[in-house]
């Protein structure tokens, strides 16, 4: 958000672009419009080692699928399952990250079922599909249910820390994810840099010294 609020602020007419393709996916008469706090930048969640998930516990597996389609589709966020041992879900998810950077043609076919490979883009899912999570005390929102519901079942411990950038750490290695993933990074550089060049060419412009 904060990201969002400094583009707002600098870039006000990218801004506008972003938010206007993000509202798109939705759609006018998306019956969860108004109920949704839209990240207006691509966002992708991919659940890795679906390999070894296919193997959990069916309920627990529900549970999980359950809250990343409801965390994904609160944000705006696509949402797939990926694993580098099973090709079809390479070719899936190398699609998806194919379209993210080079916008080409993507499949629209989801995925919901949570016994297989979760598969479902954003503005494609609802809540009415999703479900409700039980109703918990002191949960203020469908959001904190789901987000209490999956702690519940899944205790988190407190010295199992992430490190500072889990992106770099060599236990997430996924070598397409991640090739895909330092694209996008430098893309974002030289985003950066051109918005810079242009606010200096502005403010030189109207007399002013950046």
């Amino acid at each position: 958000k904060k990201v969002i609020a400094e583009l707002k602020r600098d870039c006000p007419s990218e801004a506008i672009q972003l938010v206007a393709e993000c509202l798109a996916r939705y759609g006018s008469d998306h019956p969860d419009k108004d109920n949704l706090d839209i990240i207006p930048v691509p966002i992708t969640i991919i659940g890795t080692k679906y390999d070894e998930f296919q193997n959990f516990d069916p309920e627990k597996k529900k549970i999980i699928s359950k809250t990343l389609r409801y965390v994904a589709h609160h944000h705006g966020a696509h949402l797939c399952y990926f694993s580098s041992k099973m090709e079809a879900l390479v070719m899936k998810t190398r699609g998806l990250l194919g379209h993210l950077v080079f916008k080409t043609q993507l499949s629209k076919t989801i995925t919901t079922d949570h016994s297989k490979p979760i598969y479902v883009l954003a503005g494609m899912d609802a809540i009415s599909q999703i479900g409700s999570p039980p109703a918990i005390v002191g949960s203020r929102s469908p959001l904190d249910q789901w987000k209490q519901l999956f702690l519940s079942t899944f205790p988190q411990e407190a010295e199992a820390m992430l490190p500072e950038d889990p992106t770099k750490d060599s236990k997430y290695n996924e070598s397409i994810i991640d090739s895909v993933r330092a694209q996008k990074d430098e893309e974002l550089e030289r985003f950066k840099k051109l918005q810079e060049r242009k606010m200096r060419e502005e403010a030189r412009r109207e007399g002013r010294v950046m």
